[in-house]
């Protein structure tokens, strides 16, 4: 993760949760609690993550597509390495950071290709063109 991810994440609070994923969790379930509860359960999952063994990504089997952002919060450092641990896998490294090439709401460009080109990606990928 870039520098600093995991220190910044450490002392997160509900209150730091960006208004407009909280408003996307309302919309779809309306208690208020179930949304603290997911926010920390989705906090606390992630500092505890640890790295994939080695051995662990050598043994996938699946076709595997790794898509990252040159700037996104995994380095792209990190995503050419596994990308090199999984056989037969593929890598995209897209112009952009966490989530802006998928036109995720919080990091989407107004009229940026990138979503409907990394759409033309995956369906390349999955054969669905």
């Amino acid at each position: 993760m870039i520098p600093g991810f995991f220190e910044g994440l450490s002392g997160a609070t509900f209150a730091d949760m960006p208004g407009p994923l909280k408003t996307a969790y309302l919309d779809v379930n309306p208690d208020p609690q179930g949304l603290v509860n997911m926010f920390e359960k989705d906090r606390a999952k992630r500092l505890a993550f640890k790295d994939r063994p080695e051995e662990t990504l050598q043994g996938i089997k699946a076709p595997c597509l790794l898509i990252a952002g040159d700037q996104d919060v995994i380095t792209p450092e990190h995503t050419v390495e596994m990308f090199r641990q999984i056989p037969g896998s593929r890598l995209a490294l897209l112009p952009g950071n966490h989530g802006s090439f998928i036109g995720e709401t919080l990091t989407a460009e107004t009229g940026s290709p990138m979503p409907e080109l990394t759409a033309g990606i995956i369906n390349a990928f999955l054969g669905t063109e």
